[in-house]
């Protein structure tokens, strides 16, 4: 079977399409459930920039790279950047929801640390 080639119209939709779907699961990964809509909003940004700085360094070094290892010079486009972003946001908010599942706070300088939470598991295993 012929492949066709896909229309720059259809590129730019499948793209778009792509741009949204990430940056709604990113959206989903930071959600930080509150008992009202102000506390969830908060909640959620709080955990939004707690995130941006790794997402944001991690995405310019996954540029730097790409950008050195092609044969040309190119800048990627704005969508390819920001869906890079979003992916990363996606990771670092996948981990740091494994931490506070793990009875950490990345707020609260009180709370237990993952040290202490292992320490309770070795302590009931025995």
């Amino acid at each position: 079977m012929a492949q066709e080639s896909k229309t720059p119209r259809e590129s730019s939709q499948r793209n778009t399409v792509a741009l949204v779907l990430t940056g709604l699961t990113y959206l989903l990964f930071h959600l930080r459930l509150g008992t009202d809509a102000a506390t969830t909003v908060s909640a959620t940004l709080a955990q939004m920039l707690l995130t941006a700085p790794y997402a944001i360094g991690f995405t310019y070094l996954l540029l730097y790279v790409y950008r050195r290892l092609s044969a040309e010079p190119v800048r990627p486009a704005w969508t390819r950047v920001l869906r890079i972003f979003f992916t990363m946001g996606i990771v670092f908010a996948f981990f740091f929801a494994l931490y506070e599942h793990g009875g950490g706070s990345p707020f609260d300088p009180e709370a237990p640390s993952a040290t202490g939470f292992w320490r309770d598991v070795l302590q009931k295993l025995r």
